[in-house]
């Protein structure tokens, strides 16, 4: 009899270690599975630890107030690292901001600028009273005429360096805020700089000078020329300067205005391209604009192609502000400083794509 309860228990504990080491074989398998198919995040989290902890040591940075997450609108599309923010961007519709009671602010409207004077598919502002043919001047060929090689053929440079933009829109802005900073991931910089990658991507060499030259305001364009004979002399390739400037627009009672148009699902900055004039010779350094006038009407005539609202009307005045420098000078507005910088960086980006466009036609 004892004999016989002996043997039942030694089975019954063969029975019980068999069953146990089965399981801890099934455990492990589905645990194998598991990891290998969510991949490094699957062992922090088994061991007790966030996955996105783990994996991410960075702390991210806050949400706006008001804002938890952009990923439930439908239609809005988040965008990785590019810097470019979907059309709600940073004031979503229903959000309610309100200003500091202890702080001094006036209104913002946003505004899709248009008007002049029709010029084949785009725009005209022409305060020369020079009577010139634009239509006729249109259809001239530029002067420049790029290899689009990667040598360097193009020159951004800033002569109001400093000019800021909004972080975010809110609807409203403080009276005392900065309208200039060096921190030039703030500033027109950053839409020089998206603007450079987007015609290096197109094969286009590019040099950007973030010289600031507006520490003092007085004396700017004399700063601003130095860098333009700099940089000649040092890539006697250049054939096109853009000054790269950010516009500003007040009325009598306070409201700023916020020239914004929707491009492609996305809030960008209007643009305005600004084309000198010496009809009258007033400057004996100043001969070839019309050089300079016959690649800008090509340019604004591919944006209305490409973007149809992304410029405002082309300025055409009596001015020289430094285009005097090549056959191929220009200067571009980007935006007001109640733009975000997100929207300026977008601007920069489609400006580099009607470049490039423009520029392959002549070739």
């Amino acid at each position: 009899m004892r004999r016989k309860k002996t043997w039942y228990r030694v089975v019954k504990n063969i029975l019980t270690w068999g069953c146990l080491g089965l399981c801890l074989w099934c455990a492990g398998s589905a645990l194998q599975s598991w990891t290998a198919k969510d991949g490094e995040a699957a062992l922090p989290f088994a061991s007790g630890i966030r996955a996105e902890a783990a994996s991410s040591p960075e702390k991210k940075e806050p949400e706006p107030a008001g804002i938890s997450s952009l990923e439930h609108l439908e239609g809005t599309q988040l965008l990785a690292d590019d810097g470019i923010v979907p059309v709600f961007g940073d004031a979503l519709p229903g959000v309610t901001v309100t200003p500091d009671p202890e702080r001094a602010n006036g209104p913002v409207e946003e505004i899709e600028l248009d008007g002049g004077s029709q010029i084949d598919n785009f725009f005209v502002r022409d305060t020369t009273d020079s009577g010139t043919d634009l239509t006729a001047d249109l259809l001239e060929p530029p002067a420049v005429q790029l290899k689009g090689d990667g040598s360097v053929e193009v020159l951004i440079y800033h002569t109001h360096t400093s000019e800021a933009y909004s972080k975010n829109y809110t609807g409203f802005y403080y009276t005392d805020m900065d309208t200039r900073t060096q921190n030039q991931e703030m500033s027109v910089v950053a839409a020089g700089e998206a603007l450079k990658k987007e015609l290096e991507a197109r094969g286009y060499g590019v040099v950007h000078d973030t010289t600031i030259n507006d520490t003092l305001f007085n004396g700017s364009y004399s700063r601003s020329w130095e860098v333009i004979q700099k940089n000649l002399e040092e890539y006697p390739g250049i054939q096109v300067t853009i000054d790269l400037h950010r516009d500003s627009m007040t009325t009598q009672e306070g409201l700023k205005y916020k020239p914004t148009t929707v491009i492609n699902g996305r809030k960008a900055a209007q643009i305005m391209i600004l084309a000198g004039c010496n009809a009258n010779d007033d400057w004996d350094d100043f001969p070839n604009w019309r050089d300079n006038l016959h690649l800008i009407l090509r340019v604004q005539q591919k944006a209305a192609e490409l973007y149809p609202t992304f410029t405002r009307p082309l300025d055409f005045s009596d001015s020289k502000y430094n285009m005097n420098a090549t056959k191929g000078s220009m200067l571009v507005e980007v935006g007001t400083e109640v733009n975000t910088v997100s929207e300026a960086k977008y601007s920069g980006k489609l400006l580099g794509e009607v470049l490039a466009e423009t520029f392959d036609s002549l070739r």
